[in-house]
């Protein structure tokens, strides 16, 4: 019998379709069900404006929450995982900034850096989104990302704004 040690990652979870929170709640609680994966912690849900290439707000504004969960698989496997969440709650993948029933990122695993065309980690854009940034230090605020340093310093400097919902 192998040993499988658990790792701590962080999910960004948002959604701008539907209601909002109660798909984010539903995708931790799907998240929660996998094996492999416990929520440890989850933020509160703040809200942020739509971002596209063409400028924002021209979809509905986005609800984020983050989550820190133990894990036993592998990056590529907790990837697989959460697009099967994803996928259970609707999501459809047709344009890149399109709006989002659920999106489910990646943002960091420990202080591991990895690099593949699915997967990089961590997230090449989570240090610069304060929807990132902002429920994260609320649930962990002496974290860093790897290569960039404590959220606490990148949340004073990165782009966007994100409020917490009441």
């Amino acid at each position: 019998m192998r040993l499988q040690l658990e790792r701590r990652a962080v999910l960004s979870l948002g959604a701008n379709l539907g209601d909002r929170v109660a798909t984010i709640d539903a995708a931790v609680r799907a998240l929660d069900a996998i094996d492999g994966i416990r929520v440890l912690l989850r933020s509160s849900a703040w809200e942020s404006p739509s971002w596209h290439p063409d400028g924002e707000g021209l979809s509905p504004d986005y609800v984020n929450i983050v989550v820190i969960v133990g894990t036993t698989l592998e990056p590529i496997d907790l990837l697989d995982a959460v697009q099967a969440v994803e996928t259970a709650l609707g999501r459809e993948r047709s344009q890149r900034w399109g709006s989002r029933t659920i999106d489910i990122d990646i943002v960091a695993i420990g202080e591991m850096e990895h690099a593949e065309d699915r997967l990089v980690i961590p997230h090449p854009r989570a240090h610069e989104r304060q929807f990132v940034l902002q429920p994260w230090l609320e649930v962990d605020p002496r974290a860093s990302i790897p290569g960039h340093g404590p959220i606490a310093e990148l949340a004073e400097y990165a782009h966007g704004d994100a409020w917490k919902l009441p």
